[in-house]
This record gives structure tokens, C-alpha cells and sequence, in this order.
């Protein structure tokens, strides 16, 4: 009776000496993949960390941070020397370094990484690190085999700039009255009197985009774009501070004809896509001269394309001048300048994104004198020249464009911008400005030897008449500019934060290469044999150069105060970074690689 439970047993004793090895050979592999689990999670973190690390030291040498001089073959390197130093082994796997852009592609507020054509668009790096890696240690490849792990890490750095080349410290110091003249004109208030203390407290002033958006009640720089000028000008006399002594004049510049059409995307023009954060600040004198030019613009139209300025000259000092009896300066607008915000980098075209503009402004100035007169009693008087005077003057102006930004970083606060200028050609003749603004040649007269006798009863022909012609030029130049000092990212508020930038104004007049053409029928003929030619050319030659001292002196008294205090001056430029803001540098594991290059 008892052989069945004995075979039973027996048989469950021969199952678990099959299946007991067969338990242990499962917990063993097991225990064995858990460990390979473990050590691919280790190891795909330290992956992870090496990337991390080599993204962020390349994204410093990427365009929008590198400085004049950045290159892919720099950017590689430094990836690299930072995941070799995390631990990194060539022998291990590969480590592929791309340049290009992080940014929100479709509006989503999903970043990605987009590859560029070339390292001047970039202001990010992606790092990729792939290896093959065997499933286990322990257990056989050849049963279990290998695994491809990739991870990779892009890292953004940028530096965004505000920065103008009109106004700023360059129109500080300037002549008030003439600006002034301008303002009452595009104001509709003549007479209208600025006070010169009101411009010296403005420099280095600036507001703050967050007081400007409280102040108007819109959330973002977007919808600030999409205001009105009137509004921006009555927005910054509100926020008040350090443009308190100008409020007034911002007053009547947000109530004037004209303003309306104006936009503040005409004043202060954003690179697409650039974050500005709401610290970022605008320097207030160059919005104030931005708003009047284009005021000026908007009004010229009705002017016959120039506007005309009252003078105020009866303290005009001008050497060999005993007086002026009339003088009319009229202003025509090309451009109005912007104030710029955004990065050093190009676009995909090749374009640099952060441009900027001198005042395109030409000037059209007639005036009437008398040169070196000689008075005996009344009886005779004399004078060497009577002057009818035209000029017609081009400032030259031009555009420059950010280039480099080499960012803070470590125990520096400081940026150091690059910017490319190209000057345009600076001109004047003798002659008048057209509706569009163009020079227009023609003669100035000059009567040479004026007599007049008995208190002007009698009077003598001039012994000769000059119609002479002028035309002198600044040639335009191309350069490439390192400002200095260093913007300071983090400067006392308290003591104020000075802009940085630089200051070419030209020479005035006095720099131009005048070319003097003057032309005498007289001097051809002939007396008694002698040649009149003989006779009168140091005649000539001597007023040839006392019209050019003359002209020189006009634009000293007159033409090159107004273009300094516009921030411009023949053949020359300023450039004025009134504010900088660079973001923490910014790390995206696993970031998506958007398909196509810029």
C-alpha cells in the first residue's frame, strides 16, 4: 500500500534536482542583468555628465559669444579638452560637435536645435557622445550582444545688446539753440528755447523696459512695438527720474502734428526672435532725437521736401566776416536713426542681424556777407568781397553693424563688443538740396572790390565778378571697431552705469578736401598789351582762399554744432552700447535636432 507515495517521492525529488539548478541559473542571470542594468544607467549618466559639461564650455566660442574670432575647429576643441577632463575616452566612442541655434521654431515654446550652414549664426553648440556597449559583462556577447547608447546635450550663451549711433554723450554738449530751432519746428512753437542743462543731465540717462511696460499697461515688447510714438513719449516723461528735466519737451513731442503715424517700432527696432528682459534699458536721449527726426520726416513732405530752421545769429562770431546780413538753414531727413536690440550673429543669409543707423540728414545753409570792409568817415567804404553764399552739405552718416561679443565669464562681469562701420561718403557744394533731398550744384557769386563814396551816394562797379564753385568730399571708410572699456554687465545702479562706445565725428570742415573752381571772363581780356589775367590772378587767388576760410567758418559756427547735437558730424560716426543682458547659459539634455540648416 505504501509504493505510490514512494514513487511519488521519487519523482519529485528527481523534478527538483532538474529544477533547482535550473532557479539558480535564472536568479543568476538575472542578478547579472540588474547589475548590467545598473552599470548602463552609471554609465549612461556619466555619458550624460561628459556632454553636458563639453556643450557648455563650446557654446562660449559660439558666434554670439566668441568674440571677433570664433571657428568650429576652436569649438570642437574645447568640447573636447572638457569631456576628456569628465572622463571621456576617444577609445570608448565618438563625440560629434555641431554648431548652430537654439531656439522656438513653431511658437510652441518647445526649444530645439537647428544645425547651421556656418558657425557666424550660432549662438549654441550640440554635443553628441555615441558607443556600442555590451549588454552584460559577464554573460556571452554572442548570446545577449551590444548596445548603442547616444546621448547628447546643446547648451545656448548670448549676449543681447542696445546700442544706437545717433544722440547719446556725442549730442551732449552740443548747441542747444539749434536744436532747439529744430524742435520748434517739427513742435509747431516758434521761438522754442531748450535749455542746454536739460540735455547735459540726460547723459548715460536711460528707462527701463519694465517701468515702460507698467506705465503703458501692456504685458510684452511686442505689444510696446504696436504703440503709437505719442504713447512711448508721454510713457518715459511719466516714468519721470533722470528724464524729469525734459518731460515737458516729451509733453509736446507726444501732442505734436504728425506723431500719430509714427510707430515705436520706427523709434526702437528688436531682432526677431530676441528675448529682452524687462531690465533691459534705453538710452532716453536717443529715443527723444529717433521721435524728433521722424517727426522731421513726416513734416519735410510738406515743406517742399526741406525744412526750413529760424536762426538765431546775432552772436555769430565768424572771422573775416563783418556781418551777415541773412541766413537760412533748412534740414532734410533720409533715415531717422533706431535704437537697436539684439545679438552679434548673422542670419542665414549671411546678413548681420543687429544693425544700426546714423541720422541720414543733409543740410542746405544761404548766406549773405561782407568780407573785410573798409570804412574812412563815411566818405569811402570798401570791401574786399560781397558774398552770396549757398551750401548744400551731406553729412555722410552711415551704418555699422554688431559683429562680436566676447561674454562675460568666469570671475569677469564684463562684455567686450565688435562692431563693423561703414561710413558713408561725407559732401558739400556750393548749391541746394531737391524735394528727395539730393545735392544740387550750382555757383556761389562773389563781387570783388566794391566802392561806394559820400555815404553811399556814389558807388563803383566791383572791379571783378567771381562765380565760384565747391565741391569737397570725406571719402567713406570701412572699419572694424573694438569698443572699450568693456561694458560692465553688473555696474552700481546707484553710481550710475556708464554706456560704452565710440566717438568718430569727423573734423568739420576743415577735414574736407575742398575743391575751389572759380571762373572770370575778365581775367582773359587784355589792357594796353598786359594781361588782365596777370593783373588780377593774386587778386583771385586771394579770394579763392578767403572764400574757403569763410565756408570753413560757416560750418564751424553753424552746420557742425546741429549735426553734433543730432549725433552726427561729417564723414563721421558714433556708436553708443547703452545696455547689455546675458542670460545663465542654458543646458538641454536630449534636445530635439530639428531637420534642415539655416
Amino acid at each position: 500500500m505504501n509504493r505510490p507515495a514512494t514513487s511519488n517521492r521519487r519523482r519529485e525529488q528527481g523534478a527538483l534536482t532538474v529544477i533547482t539548478p535550473l532557479l539558480l541559473l535564472i536568479v543568476v542571470i538575472l542578478s547579472v542583468m540588474a547589475l548590467d542594468g545598473a552599470r548602463l544607467y552609471m554609465l549612461r549618466g556619466e555619458m550624460q555628465a561628459q556632454v553636458n559639461v563639453a556643450a557648455q564650455a563650446a557654446a562660449g566660442e559660439a558666434q554670439s559669444c566668441g568674440g571677433q574670432f570664433v571657428s568650429t575647429a576652436v569649438i570642437q576643441s574645447r568640447a573636447l579638452a572638457a569631456a576628456q577632463a569628465q572622463g571621456f575616452n576617444a577609445e570608448d566612442g565618438t563625440l560629434q560637435v555641431q554648431v548652430g541655434l537654439i531656439e522656438d521654431a513653431d511658437g510652441s515654446n518647445v526649444l530645439s536645435f537647428r544645425p547651421v550652414n556656418f558657425v557666424e549664426e550660432s549662438n549654441a553648440v550640440l554635443v553628441t557622445y555615441t558607443r556600442s556597449e555590451p549588454i552584460s559583462l559577464l554573460l556571452p556577447e554572442s548570446t545577449f550582444g551590444t548596445l548603442e547608447m547616444s546621448v547628447n546635450a546643446a547648451a545656448r550663451k548670448e549676449v543681447t545688446a542696445t546700442i544706437s549711433a545717433a544722440g547719446g554723450t556725442a549730442g551732449v554738449g552740443g548747441d542747444g539753440s539749434l536744436l532747439g530751432s529744430l524742435l520748434g519746428v517739427v513742435l509747431n512753437q516758434p521761438g522754442f528755447s531748450l535749455d542746454p542743462t536739460s540735455l547735459d543731465s540726460l547723459e548715460n540717462a536711460t528707462v527701463q523696459l519694465g517701468d515702460l511696460l507698467s506705465t503703458l499697461g501692456v504685458d510684452d515688447l511686442t505689444e510696446l512695438l504696436g504703440l503709437d510714438a505719442d504713447q512711448l513719449a508721454s510713457a518715459i516723461a511719466d516714468v519721470g527720474g533722470v528724464a524729469a528735466p525734459v518731460a515737458s519737451l516729451l509733453d509736446d513731442i507726444a501732442t505734436s502734428q504728425g506723431i500719430e503715424t509714427i510707430k515705436v517700432s520706427d523709434v526702437i527696432e528688436v531682432v526677431e526672435a530676441t528675448s529682452v528682459p524687462e531690465d533691459s534699458e534705453f538710452p532716453v536721449y536717443d529715443l527723444v532725437i529717433s521721435l524728433v527726426l521722424n517727426l522731421a520726416e513726416q513734416q519735410q513732405a510738406g515743406e517742399g521736401g526741406v525744412l526750413a530752421l529760424p536762426l538765431n545769429i546775432n552772436d555769430l562770431n565768424i572771422p573775416l566776416i563783418a556781418d551777415i546780413e541773412t541766413v537760412d538753414l533748412g534740414l532734410h531727413v533720409g533715415e531717422p536713426p533706431t535704437v537697436a536690440i539684439g545679438p552679434a550673429r548673422q542670419d542665414a543669409d549671411g546678413n548681420w542681424r543687429t544693425q544700426f543707423y546714423a541720422p541720414d540728414v543733409t543740410l542746405q545753409l544761404r548766406a549773405s556777407a561782407e568780407i573785410l570792409p573798409i570804412n574812412i568817415l563815411g566818405l569811402v567804404t570798401f570791401s574786399l568781397a560781397d558774398l552770396e553764399i549757398p551750401l548744400a552739405v551731406n553729412a555722410g552718416g552711415g551704418r555699422g553693424y554688431l559683429v562680436a561679443a566676447d561674454c562675460a565669464a568666469g570671475s569677469s562681469n564684463t562684455v567686450e563688443f565688435t562692431v563693423d562701420l561703414e561710413r558713408e561718403v561725407a559732401r558739400i557744394v556750393t548749391g541746394s538740396l531737391d524735394s528727395e533731398g539730393e545735392l544740387q550744384s550750382s555757383p556761389l557769386d562773389a563781387d570783388v572790390g566794391r566802392v561806394s563814396l559820400l555815404f553811399g551816394l556814389l558807388s563803383i562797379d566791383p572791379l571783378l565778378h567771381l562765380d565760384a564753385e565747391l565741391d569737397g568730399t570725406v571719402p567713406g571708410v570701412a572699419e572694424t571697431v573694438v569698443l572699450d572699456p568693456r561694458y560692465d554687465l553688473y555696474c552700481d545702479p546707484l553710481a550710475g552705469c556708464a554706456e560704452v562706445g565710440y566717438e568718430d565725428l569727423g573734423s568739420g570742415l576743415a577735414g574736407l578736401n575742398l575743391g575751389l573752381t572759380v571762373n572770370a571772363s575778365l581775367l582773359e581780356g587784355t589792357l594796353g598789351g598786359i594781361s588782365l589775367g596777370q593783373v588780377l590772378n593774386p587778386v583771385v587767388d586771394l579770394v579763392e582762399g578767403l572764400l574757403a576760410d569763410v565756408v570753413v567758418s560757416l560750418g564751424d559756427a553753424l552746420i557742425n554744432p546741429l549735426l553734433r547735437t543730432l549725433g552726427v558730424g561729417l564723414g563721421g560716426i558714433s556708436v553708443n552700447v547703452s545696455a547689455a543682458n546675458q542670460d545663465a547659459i542654458q543646458v538641454i539634455e536630449n534636445i530635439t535636432v530639428a531637420s534642415g540648416q539655416g
